[in-house]
């Protein structure tokens, strides 16, 4: 009898052994390959076709992580629109008016409907209480660029859910350190390629490799910025073509409906272009696009326009190429939206809000500045 019982322990002892050594080396052998294949680019190694060279694309990446670092900052208020609000929208210039705690959910080439499945994770998630839109005239027309596929993307197409995605990027204990990380610092993205112009904490870019382009080359880095985004936009907005596709006004209408049946308080604005890109827009075919897109913005709950040229719009200091505006001039256009008592420069192009009673005004002017621009005749640019 003792006999039997010693060669059992003896054996008990070493199933255990080997249970466990085999548990460890599973644990191991799939960590391993996680490692190597990386699906997400969270280990930054080298890609080989056949082998771990197909990864999501950086776009899709950061929209992923933007929902990972929300839950740090628990946000009351947030902004939404695409890359212009990225720049433009820092989450002090805000908080000076509204005591809340911003994130900043806007995305590169973010398009109405990321931004209302934005803004419904959100208020599940959060006690939202302001939502400031940085409505963007290029995200709500169908241009066709090679960036198109980058709008609708596989966090809104078809049925899946932003919460699925997200799960996936839960793979190792690595790739959740460093969704929480790569947020505010440079990081390397799946294509290994080194990304200078990451977010902060609250979601906002931060801007440096721009403010360090422009402390080595000056007014002229600037210069060629604002010539390359206009040769970018000529055949955008002379695309015969160009139009606003139902569903993006939809989008638009939920997100207000959203607001308004949750009790937030939504503000909505256009973001300034600089002088040139306003009058390439001016005479371009898109005009009528464009004006058809503030008279439904005006219909659909109002905006504050900051446009036209004037002396904001004309001076480069305030933006870092055609498109893209410093985040200093958030502080002006914050003081104009929020605080009544502003006595900021202003005009019927820039700082004024615009709802279906008055958005007349806006288009008569801009009707008169489109004459004087093109001196009557429509500039005509070759795709």
């Amino acid at each position: 009898m003792n006999l039997f019982i010693s060669d059992f322990n003896v054996s008990d002892r070493k199933f255990i052994r080997a249970f466990f050594t085999g548990f460890v080396g599973l644990i191991l052998f799939f960590g391993a390959v996680n490692l190597l294949v990386d699906p997400y680019g969270f280990h930054f190694n080298k890609r080989y076709t056949g082998f771990n060279r197909h990864k999501p694309s950086f776009l899709n990446y950061t929209r992923i992580v933007k929902l990972y670092n929300a839950n740090h900052i628990q946000p009351e208020g947030i902004f939404l629109g695409n890359s212009r609000i990225l720049y433009l929208a820092p989450e002090e210039a805000f908080s000076r008016y509204r005591p809340l705690r911003f994130y900043n959910f806007s995305l590169s080439s973010g398009t109405p409907n990321e931004m209302k499945d934005l803004l419904n994770y959100a208020i599940r998630n959060y006690n939202i209480r302001f939502v400031c839109y940085g409505v963007d005239f290029i995200a709500m027309i169908n241009w066709s660029t090679p960036y198109a596929n980058t709008f609708d993307t596989l966090l809104v197409r078809g049925e899946k859910s932003m919460d699925l995605e997200f799960l996936k990027m839960h793979t190792s204990a690595q790739s959740v350190y460093e969704t929480g990380r790569c947020i505010y610092t440079n990081i390397t993205d799946p294509e290994g390629i080194r990304v200078q112009y990451h977010y902060n904490e609250f979601g906002s870019r931060t801007n440096r490799w721009r403010e360090l382009n422009y402390e080595r080359m000056g007014d002229k880095w600037v210069r060629d910025e604002i010539a390359k985004v206009m040769e970018t936009y000529k055949p955008i907005y002379n695309a015969y073509s160009v139009r606003i596709p139902e569903y993006k006004e939809k989008a638009y209408r939920d997100i207000l409906q959203t607001c308004h049946d949750n009790g937030i308080e939504y503000v909505a604005y256009i973001n300034p272009l600089f002088e040139d890109q306003f009058r390439l827009l001016l005479s371009s075919r898109a005009y009528p696009v464009y004006i058809e897109y503030l008279r439904f913005l005006a219909e659909n709950g109002g905006f504050w326009y900051f446009g036209g040229i004037n002396e904001k719009t004309s001076d480069m200091g305030y933006f870092w190429d055609s498109q893209h505006p410093r985040k200093k001039l958030s502080f002006i256009l914050t003081d104009i939206m929020l605080n009544q008592d502003s006595k900021e420069y202003r005009d019927i192009f820039f700082g004024h809000f615009y709802h279906s009673g008055n958005i007349g005004t806006l288009v008569s002017g801009l009707d008169s500045l489109r004459t004087v621009v093109t001196e009557g005749q429509i500039i005509e640019v070759n795709n």
